[in-house]
C-alpha cells in the first residue's frame, strides 16, 4: 500500500528578522497611515494660528513650512510606492523634519512634532532611520535656532534637550521594535514547529486508519473511561454496526458471547471489551459468538493495557481474530480421524488375533515367528496409536466416558511399574517405586492405569542411559499424589505451556529418534481432570522432569 506523501513546511531560517521593519517594497496605505498623525497635528496648529494670530499664516516660513506639509501628505497619497525601493519613502518623514524646522524657524512651536517623522524612520528603518532622523531633526532644529536673532538661554537649552528627547525615543523605539521582532519571529518559528507537528500526526494517523482497515483482523481501542476511540473497519463490520465509535463498552457487552466450549455464556462480566476496561491483560483466548442468523463465528481474543509516558493507564487495545474457517477445518480433520480410526480398528484387532494364533503355532520356524513377533508388536504400537485418536476425540466432543468405582491408585502404580521395567532394564533406567498401599479413589480403573502407564513411559522414553526414574505415592488429608520423577532431558520453558495441547511434542524431540504422537500427555490431563483431579509437569532443560498427579481420595475410605 503506497502512503499518502505529506508536504513539510520548510525549516525556519536562523536569520531572525530584528529590526527590519516592512517588506522590501510597501504601499501608499502604509505611507499615508504615517504621514496621517504628523499632517493632523500641523493642521491642528494651522488652525490654532488662524483663531488666535491670523497675520502668522502669511510669514514666509509659516507658509513655506504648511506648503511642504501639504505637498509630503499629497506624496504620500499619490506615489506608487509598491513600485519604489522601500528606502524612496523615507523622504516623506525627512521633508516632515524639514517643514517642522521652518515651521519653528517661524515662530510656531512646533519642535514637538518632530517626535512623529522619528518615530516612523526608526520603527521602519531600525538603527539607520533612527540615527537618520534624529541627526536630521538636529541638524534642523540647530539651524532655525542658531538663525533666530533672538536667540536666549531658554532657546539655547532647547539645542541640548530636544535632540536628547528625541534620541532616547527613537531608542525605545528601536529596542522596541527588536523585542517585537524577536517575539514574532519566535512566534514564526513555534508556528512552524507546530504545522510540521501537526502535519506529521495527520499522516500517521492517516497511515494508522489504513492499516487498522486493510487487516482482516478485528481492532478496537478504548479510554481508561471506557470509551471506543478507535474501532476498524474489520471489527464494524463483524459487529454489524452495532458497535461504534464513542459507544461505551458496556453497550452490547457479551451478550452474544460464549466461552471456547460453546455453553457458558460470557455476560457483561466476561466480555474482552468489558474485561479490558477492568484492566485485565488476556492472551490468546477462544471465544464463541452466536449470530442473528443462527451461525456460529470463533474468535480469539487479545486484550493489551496501554500506559502513557508516567506509566499511568491510558487505555486498552483489544484483538478479534476471526477462527471460524480454522475451527471448521480443525473440527473437520478430527471428525475424519475419527472415522478413520473407527474403520482401522476392528481390521487391525482381527490382524492381531490371527497375529496371535500364527505365533502360538509349534509348526511355524523360529525364524518366521521372530519376523511375526516384529509384526505383532508394530500392529499392538498402531493399535495402542488408535486408541489415542479416539480417545482423543472423545475428549475434544466431551464425550469421553467414566465409569466410577473403589479403586486401589497404589496397585495401579504397582501394575504400570512392572509392565515397564522390562523397557527400562533394557535402556538400563533404574526404576524406583515407593508405593504402599491404602490409596483409595473412586475412579475408572483402567482409564487411570492408562494416565499411569503414559506417565511412566514417558519418564522412561526421555530418560538417559543408566538414568533413575522414581515414582512415589503419598496421601495429604483428602488428595492423593502420584509423583513420577525422571534426570533426564527436561523440557524448554518455551515448550512447557504447550505440553497438554492436542499433538504437540517438543523441538527437542521432534526429530529424534522416540517416536510418539503428542496426544498421551493430552488425554492424560482430560482423564484426570475428569476425575476431579489435576496434572501439572515441572522441568529443567537438562536437569530432567516431575510430574504431578492429584485426585481426591475415596470419600468413604
Amino acid at each position: 500500500m503506497s502512503l499518502p506523501a505529506v508536504a513539510a513546511a520548510p525549516p525556519p531560517t536562523d536569520e531572525a528578522p530584528l529590526g527590519k521593519g516592512w517588506s522590501s517594497s510597501t504601499d501608499h496605505r502604509h505611507v499615508l497611515g504615517r504621514q496621517l498623525p504628523f499632517t493632523l497635528v500641523v493642521m491642528v496648529v494651522a488652525v490654532l494660528l488662524v483663531v488666535m494670530a491670523a497675520d502668522s499664516i502669511e510669514l514666509p516660513m509659516v507658509f513655506s513650512g504648511l506648503l511642504v506639509v501639504v505637498a509630503a501628505t499629497g506624496a504620500a497619497i499619490v506615489v506608487p510606492w509598491e513600485q519604489l525601493p522601500r528606502w524612496w519613502s523615507g523622504i516623506v518623514p525627512i521633508a516632515d523634519i524639514s517643514a517642522a524646522a521652518v515651521l519653528y524657524a517661524g515662530g510656531v512651536p512646533a519642535s514637538v512634532t518632530l517626535v512623529l517623522p522619528v518615530l516612523w524612520l526608526s520603527t521602519t528603518f531600525g538603527v539607520v532611520g533612527a540615527v537618520t532622523s534624529v541627526s536630521a531633526s538636529t541638524v534642523a532644529l540647530w539651524t532655525a535656532l542658531l538663525l533666530d536673532p533672538t536667540l536666549d538661554g531658554s532657546t539655547l537649552g532647547r539645542l541640548f534637550v530636544v535632540p536628547a528627547v528625541l534620541a532616547a525615543a527613537s531608542v525605545y523605539i528601536v529596542l522596541s521594535e527588536r523585542r517585537a521582532a524577536a517575539r514574532s519571529y519566535l512566534l514564526h518559528r513555534q508556528g512552524g514547529l507546530v504545522e510540521r507537528t501537526l502535519a506529521d500526526a495527520r499522516h500517521q494517523h492517516r497511515v494508522l486508519e489504513g492499516i487498522l482497515n486493510t487487516i482482516d483482523v478485528g481492532v478496537v481501542a478504548i479510554s481508561p473511561e471506557g470509551y471506543i476511540t478507535i474501532l476498524n473497519r474489520a471489527h464494524a463490520a463483524a459487529t454489524q454496526g452495532k458497535l461504534k465509535i464513542g459507544d461505551h463498552v458496556t453497550r452490547h457487552a457479551g451478550l452474544a458471547g460464549f466461552r471456547a466450549d460453546r455453553t457458558t455464556p460470557l455476560g457483561h462480566a466476561g466480555s474482552p471489551l468489558v474485561r479490558a476496561w477492568r484492566g485485565e491483560t488476556v492472551s490468546r483466548e477462544l471465544t464463541w459468538w452466536a449470530e442473528d442468523d443462527g451461525r456460529w463465528t470463533a474468535y480469539r481474543i487479545s486484550v493489551g493495557q496501554l500506559t502513557d509516558d508516567a506509566d499511568r493507564p491510558a487505555g486498552a487495545v483489544i484483538v478479534y481474530q476471526d477462527l471460524t474457517a480454522e475451527m471448521a477445518a480443525v473440527s473437520e480433520r478430527e471428525d475424519f480421524i475419527s472415522a478413520v480410526s473407527h474403520e482401522l480398528r476392528t481390521p487391525l484387532t482381527s490382524i492381531l488375533g490371527y497375529l496371535e494364533l500364527v505365533i502360538d503355532d509349534p509348526e511355524v520356524p523360529g525364524e518366521a515367528r521372530g519376523n511375526l513377533e516384529v509384526v505383532e508388536r508394530n500392529a499392538q504400537r498402531l493399535q495402542r496409536l488408535i486408541g489415542d485418536l479416539l480417545t482423543a476425540g472423545q475428549t475434544r466432543r466431551g464425550e469421553l466416558s467414566i465409569v466410577r468405582s473403589t479403586t486401589d491408585l497404589a496397585d495401579v502404580v504397582r501394575d504400570a511399574v512392572v509392565s515397564v521395567r522390562p523397557r527400562a532394564d533394557a535402556a538400563g533406567i533404574t526404576v524406583t517405586a515407593r508405593v504402599g498401599t491404602g490409596f483409595p479413589v473412586a475412579g475408572d480403573r483402567a482409564r487411570l492405569a492408562q494416565v499411569v502407564d503414559n506417565l511412566l513411559s514417558n519418564a522412561v522414553k526421555y530418560s538417559r542411559p543408566s538414568g533413575t526414574v522414581d515414582v512415589a505415592l503419598r496421601r495429604d488429608g483428602a488428595a492423593i499424589h502420584l509423583l513420577v520423577t525422571d534426570d533426564g532431558i527436561g523440557i524448554a520453558p518455551v515448550d512447557q505451556p504447550r505440553l497438554f495441547g492436542r499433538f504437540f511434542r517438543a523441538e527437542a524431540v521432534r526429530n529424534g529418534p522416540v517416536q510418539g504422537t503428542g496426544l498421551g500427555l493430552h488425554i492424560s490431563r482430560q482423564i484426570v481432570e475428569a476425575h476431579g483431579g489435576t496434572l501439572a509437569l515441572e522441568s529443567e532443560l537438562g536437569q530432567g522432569t516431575r510430574v504431578r498427579m492429584t485426585l481426591p481420595a475415596e470419600e468413604d475410605a
